[in-house]
């Protein structure tokens, strides 16, 4: 032993005497330290750089042995070293040059700072950790590459195992249901394997919680590192029911359209996707499953399906092999239930109807035959395989005439059928003269039109009735009259025919004079009828294809047009319920626009349908028009016999119904007259009108009262159904009281997104997504994203608008908005038959100056009697700007309880007047800023402006600022001085330059302090915001940090991307590229969704690297492996302090738990105690420093950012 050494042992034995056992030196060496088995492996230490010598002990002991490394200087030695198991890092850690089972022990190192000095001991305890082969526990049945699986019929015991590893793992199965994990009854088992261990838990009863589908997860509790995953899940399937047709829900596809199966809803906890190709089948093939309780997946198995909305089974083009049976299973952990579909994929038949021999491929036709024949009806390249049937086209008729003989044929024509069917008929009464029969598909479900065809029989009459003839008979003298009656029978007969052939020839329509159905009517009588009725329906279907095959989304742009089965998208609709306190109406909501015919409880023979200015009441109308020509079996209109739509704006002056028909529908070089027009109607047993637009119908009030007027309250065709379109201010005076009112809502989010699915970039759903964010980046957009001209007019504008998208100012877009709805009102203008009207659209002083008032406090406010109002601005001005749409009038009841008031004068009602929208009002309002500024030059702001907050009205110093360029310099020093003034005054100055070049270096220093959106702040500052980090976005000015104070919830958006929902309709984009995110939460708890969400958000936005939470209590762990790794491969951290005076924890991103700044994770005491004490207001600095105050003001974060800024450049 060297002389050295024996110095240093008596140094420490002394210390040792003098001071009593050292203590453990927490800071120097981490304890304990995991080591993987058969590699080499460091026992990690922290020296100072005063180091006389270090030694290492491998006992306890240390005192009495020698040590196994000794290192002094750069010198090595120690039994340990020479035997080749140990060696030294320079920085005086142990190196194990190979780790065994017999390394798992406590490790002493002596750390000599010098020969004066006492030294220091520190014990390291060392844990040989061998990984297993698979990374995860295992299910027994689910193979070992795979952490999680789908399993059907599993046979008891269900077993997870971990194999070959180290050391002893803890395995725990558990149930995951939607209300937490339940433990399981279940069997530990552990073997050993040389240096490793076999463990395993088992359960005999995996469907305890939950009979049919259960999700069970094998927990392990381990060293850190040592698994990829510490959970693996499998999804159980206890249900082995053979399913049928019969016990499942019919879905009928178009062949390459999209298939959608829906399947509960998003609180379903887990869900599989099973099909059956035959039914009756016991064996079922997986689709696909997904688990939403936990770490979110979806396995899919086969690539032609996908999930939409969480739970909806999707085909985008769905083709013949998709058919068959589907059975969504799903639960929540703890109750189950089942969805099972029979879809079949449809082909409508070429052409629409069965063709009938003799026809010539006509949908109707007359034949002339005798009492007892054939027919044979064919129709071709239809799936799926249907039975055709011959049958009287009136139920009544059914006893008239028999089918017998009737033989079908079936060739397949490649995908689809080709169907024949003879039949033999027999009619029963020789006296009948007609019978109208059909073939059709008896299956009405099958087919959204209706596949028939008719023929009325036209039967050969005898020239005497049998009776007669036997007379005839028996009686010679009479025998020779016989053939005379019927060649003259013959002959008229053909005369008969020949002028009807020629009539038909020659398009001469022959009037007739009765208005009524009658039956009994010659047969030539009810030829012309049905003559008549068809060419009618032939003409006015063309004109109603007319109008809905040209609709104009854009109403400024007249070459971009659409039918109108692609631009309708079924939007909000609603019903009057019953009527509340105070008569104010309750709203029923209903499913489709079918409903305004064919709702359940609407029986009436008059509906209103109502909505405000731009929400499709004409859309409806077309929509209808276009479900009756095209036979849409979804429709009630499908069985009228005739449907008649009129634009009122159009009929004035004229009185009459036919005459409106004639004029409006009809071609122009029709024979049909009004008479004939008039008979048509009355021979209806089935008919409805849509009277489109009674708030634009002239004739209103002329006396005496139109037919249209009579019309709507029930005076004429009482017997049809009639639908009035208009908006809610205009209801009608005089109704039956049975009249049911309809109203239109806007559209919801579903609708905007079938619109843009539909219209605009098909099942793109990355172009969908660029279309949605787009729209609600702009805040100003996002208001009137409801109102279905609104949107459809930016919607389209957006998609391929380079020039459009890239528009900063608001003024600009708000002329937008102001040019649809007059350009809206001047389309309808230019109809036939409308008085062509002034509408004012560029001089509007007058309401400039009332819209500027009612902002500025005015006693009326921004809504004003109708008599004020008219008097202000004008009647004809009032009543332009009333139809186009910009403002709105609204009955309201007024109760007089005045001395004197009599009895009828005690309840009035009175019209008031309102805004489409404040915004308009803040535009007309700036416009009278902008011409008062260029009047009065030298006027004082502080005073003019008084009342006029920019937190409330910031749109209108936004239009100010862009419509007179030549003050807004001036507006903007007066908004600097208000809160949120910066933000304000820099949004004022995009609109004067519409340019962000000029103003980057405020936006950049902006950027640089800091942006705070607090849940404190209004919406609109809040907005605005935003609005500015998207702007600094588009023009790749760095973004040093966003803090988040007080926010009232913090979950991740996915509408159209991962965002973070600030508040209502306020979101903060992953898209913004964020440097630092601070999340700040006064006396509060995060729960485990708002915590993975912002753990999703941050590792979506690329730029960002810090996030840190202050003053609340965060969750231990954090299981979003794909988040964790996607910040651990950008090198992010995520922090954590409660206190001023909290120590600071870091989230550990390898396996997602907190740990202090020593390395240790926190004990589950740590937090509790946090959860009793309630936090305070924290703050962080740009350095990171932690402050006590309540809040840290925007100014004082402003002068720290600028002292900072100052530090930099001194640097």
């Amino acid at each position: 032993m060297s002389v050295a050494f024996i110095s240093i042992v008596l140094t420490l034995s002394n210390g040792l005497c003098s001071y009593g056992r050292p203590t453990a030196n927490l800071s120097t060496c981490i304890s304990p330290q995991y080591l993987e088995l058969g590699k080499a492996g460091n026992i990690n230490c922290l020296f100072h750089e005063s180091n006389y010598a270090i030694l290492w002990y491998n006992t306890k002991d240390y005192l009495r042995n020698a040590p196994i490394i000794h290192y002094q200087g750069s010198v090595k030695s120690g039994f340990g070293y020479e035997s080749g198991e140990y060696d030294v890092h320079e920085n005086g850690s142990l190196i194990i040059n190979k780790v065994s089972a017999k390394h798992e022990l406590t490790f002493y190192v002596v750390h000599v700072h010098s020969v004066e000095e006492r030294p220091t001991v520190t014990s390291v305890h060392i844990i040989v950790m061998q990984k297993p082969v698979v990374p995860y526990p295992v299910f027994g049945n689910c193979g070992n590459n795979r952490y999680h699986c789908y399993l059907k019929s599993v046979t008891p015991p269900l077993q997870c195992s971990l194999r070959g590893v180290r050391p002893k793992v803890t395995l725990q199965l558990v149930a995951r249901t939607k209300a937490g994990d339940r433990a399981m009854s279940s069997e530990m088992s552990l073997i050993s394997e040389g240096d490793t261990f076999f463990m395993s838990v088992a359960t005999t009863d995996p469907f305890y919680f939950s009979s049919l589908l259960a999700l069970l997860v094998c927990k392990a509790t381990s060293p850190p590192g040592m698994l990829q995953n510490e959970e693996s899940v499998v999804l159980i399937n206890n249900d082995n029911r053979i399913i049928s047709p019969e016990n499942s829900t019919l879905t009928l596809i178009e062949r390459n359209a999209k298939m959608e199966l829906s399947c509960a809803d998003d609180q379903v906890g887990f869900l599989v996707w099973e099909k059956v190709s035959e039914p009756r089948v016991e064996n079922h093939e997986v689709i696909l499953y997904s688990i939403f309780i936990g770490d979110r997946m979806t396995e899919t198995i086969d690539d032609d399906f996908f999930l939409e909305s969480y739970t909806s089974l999707i085909v985008p083009s769905s083709g013949v092999k998709h058919e068959g049976l589907y059975m969504c299973s799903f639960g929540d952990g703890l109750r189950n239930s089942v969805e099972i579909y029979n879809v079949v994929i449809r082909v409508h038949p070429t052409p629409l109807h069965p063709l009938i021999e003799g026809c010539n491929r006509q949908q109707y036709c007359a034949l002339e035959t005798n009492l007892q024949g054939s027919l044979t009806c064919n129709v071709y390249k239809i799936r799926p395989q249907v039975q055709l049937q011959w049958k009287t086209y009136y139920d009544s008729d059914s006893s008239l005439i028999s089918f017998t003989n009737q033989h079908s044929t079936v060739k397949q024509n490649g995908e689809t059928f080709d169907i024949s069917l003879t039949t033999t008929f027999h009619v029963l009464q020789d006296s009948i003269k007609r019978v109208s029969i059909e073939c059709t598909v008896p299956d009405e479900e099958m087919f959204d039109i209706d596949v028939m065809a008719r023929v009325d029989l036209m039967m050969r009459k005898a020239t005497v009735d049998p009776t007669e003839l036997s007379d005839i008979l028996e009686k010679p003298d009479q025998l020779m009259s016989v053939p005379v009656i019927t060649v003259v029978i013959s002959v008229t007969l053909v005369c008969g025919i020949a002028v009807l052939c020629c009539s038909e020839k020659l398009h001469k329509i022959i009037p007739m004079q009765s208005s009524k159905r009658n039956r009994e009517s010659t047969n030539e009588m009810d030829l012309q009828m049905l003559a008549m009725k068809k060419e009618f329906v032939k003409q006015i279907r063309t004109t109603y294809s007319d109008w809905y095959s040209a609709v104009q989304p854009i109403p400024y742009i007249k070459d971009r047009l659409y039918c109108i089965d692609k631009v309708f998208v079924d939007n909000g609709m609603e019903l009057v319920d019953s009527k509340g306190v105070g008569q104010f109406s309750q709203w029923k909501k209903l499913e489709s626009y079918h409903d305004l015919f064919s709702f359940p409880c609407v029986h009436p023979s008059r509906r209103i349908l109502e909505g405000d200015p731009g929400y499709g009441k004409t859309t409806v109308t077309l929509r209808c028009a276009y479900d009756w020509c095209n036979s849409v079996k979804a429709s009630a209109l499908m069985n009228k016999e005739i449907l008649i739509v009129l634009l009122l704006r159009q009929i004035k002056g004229v009185p009459s119904i036919y005459r409106a028909i004639k004029d409006f529908i009809l071609p122009k070089d029709t024979k049909f007259s009004e008479q004939d027009i008039e008979n048509i109607l009355g021979s209806c047993t089935s008919a409805s009108f849509i009277l489109d637009g009674l708030d634009e119908y002239p004739d209103q009030d002329v006396r005496p009262l139109t037919d249209v007027m009579n019309i709507i309250a029930g005076k004429m065709f009482q017997e049809f159904e009639v639908l009035i379109t208009m908006r809610s201010s205009c209801l009608p005076k005089k109704c039956p009281s049975s009249t049911k009112r309809f109203r239109l809502s806007g559209f919801d989010h579903t609708a905007r997104r079938n619109y843009i699915r539909s219209t605009i970039v098909g099942d793109n759903e990355e172009s969908v997504r660029h279309v949605e964010t787009y729209l609600r980046e702009y805040p100003l957009l996002s208001c009137f994203s409801h109102v279905p001209l609104l949107f459809v007019l930016f919607s389209h504008m957006v998609h391929g608008n380079e020039t459009f998208r890239n528009i900063n100012s608001v003024t600009k877009l708000f002329r937008y908005m102001i040019t649809a709805f007059h350009s809206h009102m001047k389309n309808k203008m230019e109809d036939e038959n409308v008085c062509q009207y002034d509408l004012f659209e560029n001089d509007h002083r007058d309401l400039d100056r009332v819209a500027f008032h009612g902002l500025h406090g005015g006693s009326q406010g921004t809504v004003w009697p109708k008599k004020d109002l008219c008097e202000q601005i004008g009647q004809t001005f009032y009543d332009q700007y009333v139809r186009t749409g910009i403002l709105i009038e609204t009955e309201v009841m007024h109760i007089t309880d005045d001395p004197g008031t009599k009895i009828t004068e005690h309840v009035q009602y009175k019209t008031e007047v309102r805004f489409y929208h404040e915004v308009f009002c803040e535009w007309f309002a700036a416009h009278y800023i902008a011409d008062y500024l260029q009047q009065n030059p030298n006027v004082d702001l502080t005073e003019f402006l008084q009342h006029l907050d920019p937190v409330d009205v910031q749109y209108m110093y936004r239009f100010a600022c862009g419509l007179s360029f030549d003050f807004a310099e001036k507006i903007i020093k007066y908004l600097k001085n208000s809160e949120g003034g910066d933000t304000f005054a820099i949004l004022c100055t995009i609109e004067q330059t519409e340019k962000v070049d000029q103003i980057k270096e405020s936006i950049r220093q902006v950027c640089f302090e800091g942006v705070i959106i607090s849940g404190h702040d209004s919406l609109s500052l809040q907005r605005s915001s935003l609005e500015l980090l998207k702007i600094a976005a588009r023009n790749k000015i760095p973004i040093e940090y966003v803090r988040l104070h007080n926010c009232p919830n913090l979950n991740v958006s996915q509408i159209s991307e991962v965002a973070i929902k600030v508040n209502s309709n306020v979101f903060l984009s992953s898209r913004i590229p964020i440097k630092k995110l601070m999340v700040t939460l006064t006396n509060r708890e995060i729960t485990d969704d708002e915590a993975h969400s912002v753990l999703k958000f941050c590792s979506m936005c690329s730029s960002l690297l810090h996030l840190v939470y202050t003053g609340c209590v965060l969750p231990r762990s954090f299981n979003d492996e794909c988040s964790l790794a996607t910040l651990r491969s950008r090198g992010c951290t995520v922090k954590w302090r409660l206190f001023s005076d909290s120590p600071v924890y870091e989230l550990n991103l390898q396996v997602g738990r907190w740990m202090d700044q020593e390395g240790y994770e926190p004990a589950t005491e740590v937090f509790e105690e946090m959860r009793l004490k309630k936090s305070s207001y924290m703050t962080i600095t740009r350095e990171g420093d932690y402050k006590d105050e309540v809040e840290l003001s925007r100014a004082n974060l402003k002068r720290v950012a600028e002292q900072r800024l100052l530090k930099n450049e001194r640097e």
